[in-house]
Order: structure tokens, then sequence, then C-alpha cells
């Protein structure tokens, strides 16, 4: 329909209010671009966790600052998983390597503060798990390959074991998603894994329930050896389905209750 009635031809004469991005965010603190400096020094020179960083003395020096805004700049950096900060004559702060852990942490603060439910992180995995074991099935390399049969070998030898079991399960679902070629996705994985476990929050998983999460793994994981990325798609998308139907109906107070920080890092 070409022409439009009374109402749009009158919204067409308005001007339209232009709508532009902000031209910057609030100011840095200087704690914080001093901390934005020392990940470029870990980054730029690839410091292997571990390393030792520059004395306080140093770092007050070469920032041009006071003790009070490095311990907040190094304070910061620690709780990101940055960096290790260690007591004593030979301690000091030492590399690190933030992990699904310290993302799962942000993302519990987020989620917290915008009043997300659990069952809204559940969706979100619902939603990228299977698409990850496509692409697992694509492009898994056979050592990807042998890490996810491996994790699968784990979960039968611990099936009466639930936090043997718990430990393989979460390096498998880790496994598919390093195999789907894509780091980021891996780690987001992981973190969301991490939070929706559940069992923080008194979600427990049985043995007959173990059981069936390891057949749903068996079936991903014959898809993506034998390069089936359709079949993987499918059954990891039956996998979160069940995992989905379980929450829900066994502990449905869980499955809609928000998100708290402190369940995640405690």
């Amino acid at each position: 329909m070409v022409g439009g009635g009374p109402r749009e031809a009158e919204g067409a004469d308005r001007a339209r209010t232009p709508r532009r991005r902000p031209e910057g965010r609030r100011a840095r603190k200087v704690s914080l671009a001093i901390a934005q400096r020392i990940v470029d020094d870990i980054t730029e020179d690839k410091l292997e966790p571990g390393t030792k960083l520059a004395t306080e003395r140093e770092m007050m020096a070469r920032f041009a600052t006071g003790r009070g805004t490095l311990r907040e700049s190094l304070r910061f950096l620690e709780m990101s998983g940055v960096i290790n900060v260690k007591a004593g004559p030979q301690g000091g702060p030492f590399v690190s390597e933030p992990d699904a852990h310290d993302l799962a942490g942000t993302l519990g603060l987020f989620s917290q503060l915008r009043g997300l439910p659990f069952k809204a992180l559940v969706s979100a995995r619902e939603i990228l798990e299977p698409e990850l074991a496509a692409l697992a099935a694509e492009s898994a390399a056979d050592e990807d390959i042998a890490e996810i049969e491996d994790s699968i070998a784990g979960m039968r030898e611990f099936l009466s074991d639930e936090q043997n079991f718990l430990a393989e399960n979460d390096r498998f679902h880790a496994a598919v998603a390093a195999a789907a070629g894509n780091e980021l996705f891996g780690l987001l994985i992981s973190s969301l894994h991490l939070i929706t476990d559940g069992m923080p929050l008194g979600v427990s998983y049985p043995e007959t329930r173990r059981a069936a999460v390891l057949r749903a793994h068996e079936a991903v994981f014959e898809a993506i050896s034998t390069k089936d990325p359709e079949g993987a798609r499918w059954a990891m998308r039956r996998h979160m389905r069940e995992f989905r139907r379980y929450v829900e109906e066994k502990f449905p107070l869980v499955y809609e209750r928000p998100v708290r920080w402190r369940d995640i890092a405690p």
C-alpha cells in the first residue's frame, strides 16, 4: 500500500529527533586507567600466569600515583581474576589467568542487578549450545574429539559419585564449546554452565538423572565424532530441553527465582 492515512502523513511532517550515540562514557577513575595499563603490560609482554609483576614502589613511580590509588587498581584486577596478590616478603602481584568462574561471577552480578531469573540463563544455554555442538561437528580436531570422549569415559566411571560426575559433566560442555573453534563462546558457555548447574541453590542430580545425562552426552558425541552437524545440533537441543524440564518440574522455585550474585561467587 503506497498511500498512508492522515496520521502517517502528519508523522512524516514532524522533524525526527536525532538518535546519537553518547559521545563518551563517564570519566575514568585514575585507578581504572592504571589497571588497564597493567593489563596492557601483561598482554603486550605476553606474561605467563605466575609471573611476578613490578613492586608496589616501582609501580607508584611508573604511574606517578599514590599507594591508595595503586592498591585500588590491584584490588580491581584481583577481583577480576587477572592477578593474584600474595602477602609476605616474597609476595606481591602475580599474573593469574581469568577463567569461566571469573566470568560467571560477573554475569551473576549483572543478572542480579537486572533482576534476571534463573530460567533466563537456562534459556540462553538452550539457544546457544545446540549451535555450538553443530559447529563442533564441523570443525572439531582429533584432540577435541578425544577430550570429549574422555569426559564421557569419566562420567561413566563416576556415575555413582555425584561430585566427580558433575566435574566431568562440566568438562564435557567446555570441550564441546572449545571444539566449536571460538574461545569466546567456550568461555561464555562454561560460565553459564557453572551458574545453571544450580547446586548452590539446592538442585541435585540423583543417579537416574546422571544416567540420562550420560546417554544424552553419548548421543552428542556420536554426532560430533561422525562429523554430523545436524545430528549434533538436535542431540544437544534434546539434551538442553530435558535439562530445562528437569529443573522446571523438580525445582520450580529455583527455576523462577532471580539470580543472586552471592550464590555464584560466594
